[in-house]
């Protein structure tokens, strides 16, 4: 018997065959069509489902992001050129893969999610994440080549040449471990949207304290030095990896595989349509940030190395609204595929802002009254120590906005337009923000105060404007929109199986 799974509630259903069939038994509705889920919900009954889905999500991106703490403690140690080099090669790694490996897999959030709930045959979900996995590979070919040509290609922005060099050898030792980290990522969006958010914590509650204790092994203990970080973290890459897929095989979350068909070599303009927009989305907001880190290595290494460890914790702290964005956003799609008229949707979109917003009261208390102290946890040098805690109230103020921001982003994805998100970002953060931000900080003199009071404007602005959106949203509508993507998606399968 095969189970049908929504959030933390199972229900029992039909097996259900690759090829559509639907076998009656005593669960099966009298009306025939979808299994529509409960189309209501209060607040209460949204929060309580978004505090438990969310702290796994949170979870894991905790300890994802210990991955590059853990190359930032080793490394740290050997020297500032060192710990300025990671904290390069880190920016690059974001803005150049990452970004758009986390872009690309923002499709699975919609496609998947919609269709776990609103299609008769679960596996329709295992062909998203086939195509989702042909598309990655495809994007990492030129990914892999910058990675290898790094250096030169920082020399040319007239980085520091010691720091170029350091920061391309870096990627060359982290490449190996690439391709593990991308496909981890789109996995667990695959077992989000059945509702099982915690396996990438686990396969993460291994992975991560094994990392740092390879990273000290590879650089101390075996002598490798500079390279042995980025080699323990490829290492614990495809470990993590190994480990989600063992969970899937041995645990759960094979509901959704039907096993490799051709079926995935069809259909990909839906997905690239959607993924294309979700690549903006990323790479609009981090690249904003990591241009930002850029800008203040021409402000000197002081400069640097307090920025690295201002984005190490603005990271951190991202990661509670970003798991409630990516459990917002598989409540809302799911509630879509499986609904009536978009009630349910409708509540956990508003519970998610709400939540959003305390816990960014949350994170601001958290930078506020522990400014002056943070900076010890990275550096010993008293001038980076000063400057970290001049520059963390402008941190502590965008909380709530990041948040919001990050939310709504999250509940849009879930609707599947993400291409209005697209465009809020481009505006804000490249027309308007990051403008007003340089201006401040080489014309005002505002150095890093001035990098981060544009990123805070930025992130007011896409609160502001996503928020606008999401009160225009006919819901009834929306869920005849999902459920006509899901149909589309099952029709094509058909077809191609006939």
């Amino acid at each position: 018997m095969a189970h049908r799974i929504y959030g933390d509630e199972e229900e029992d259903t039909a097996s259900i065959s690759s090829s559509v069939s639907l076998t009656v038994t005593e669960s099966t509705p009298l009306i025939g069509g979808k299994h529509h889920i409960e189309d209501h919900s209060t607040v209460r009954q949204e929060l309580v489902w978004l505090l438990c889905n969310s702290l796994p999500i949170i979870g894991t991106y905790l300890l994802q992001n210990s991955f590059q703490l853990a190359s930032i403690f080793t490394l740290g140690h050997l020297g500032s050129v060192e710990l300025g080099a990671s904290a390069l090669a880190s920016m690059f790694v974001n803005v150049s893969a990452w970004s758009i490996a986390y872009g690309t897999t923002t499709a699975l959030d919609t496609l998947c999610s919609q269709g776990w709930t609103g299609a008769r045959d679960k596996t329709i979900i295992g062909v998203h994440l086939q195509r989702a996995y042909l598309v990655l590979a495809l994007l990492f070919i030129p990914i892999a080549c910058v990675w290898w040509n790094a250096t030169s290609i920082m020399l040319s922005f007239d980085q520091d040449p010691e720091l170029a060099e350091f920061a391309g050898l870096f990627l060359r030792y982290l490449l190996p471990g690439a391709p593990a980290y991308i496909a981890f990522e789109a996995t667990k969006r695959y077992l989000q949207a059945q509702g099982i958010m915690h396996a990438s914590t686990y396969s993460m509650l291994v992975t991560a304290p094994l990392n740092f204790v390879l990273n000290y092994t590879f650089v101390y203990t075996f002598g490798m030095g500079f390279i042995g970080a980025p080699l323990a973290t490829s290492f614990s890459y495809w470990l993590m990896f190994l480990l989600l897929l063992a969970y899937i095989k041995y645990v759960r979350g094979s509901e959704g595989w039907g096993g490799w068909t051709r079926e995935c070599l069809t259909g990909w303009w839906p997905f690239l349509k959607l993924a294309f927009s979700g690549i903006i989305i990323i790479c609009a907001e981090w690249t904003a940030f990591e241009v930002s880190s850029l800008a203040a290595s021409y402000l000197g290494t002081t400069d640097l190395a307090a920025q690295s460890i201002l984005l190490t914790l603005s990271s951190a702290t991202y990661t509670v609204p970003m798991g409630i964005s990516v459990a917002a956003t598989n409540r809302v799609g799911n509630s879509l595929g499986g609904g009536i008229t978009g009630a349910k949707a409708r509540t956990a979109a508003i519970t998610a802002v709400l939540f959003a917003v305390l816990f960014g009261c949350v994170n601001s208390g958290f930078f506020l009254l522990t400014r002056t102290r943070l900076g010890y946890l990275f550096s010993s040098d008293p001038e980076v120590i000063r400057m970290v805690a001049r520059v963390l109230p402008i941190c502590a103020i965008f909380q709530v906005a990041d948040g919001i921001a990050s939310v709504g982003g999250g509940v849009i994805r879930g609707l599947g337009r993400q291409s209005v998100a697209a465009w809020i970002n481009l505006v804000a953060y490249y027309l308007l923000a990051l403008p007003f931000g340089f201006f401040l900080t080489f014309k005002m003199n505002w150095a890093l105060s001035g990098l981060w009071t544009g990123l805070t404007v930025a992130l007011f602005l896409v609160a502001f404007a996503e928020v606008l959106f999401l009160l225009t949203i006919d819901w009834f509508g929306e869920v005849k929109r999902a459920q006509a993507r899901v149909r589309t998606d099952e029709d094509k399968i058909i077809h191609h199986q006939v």
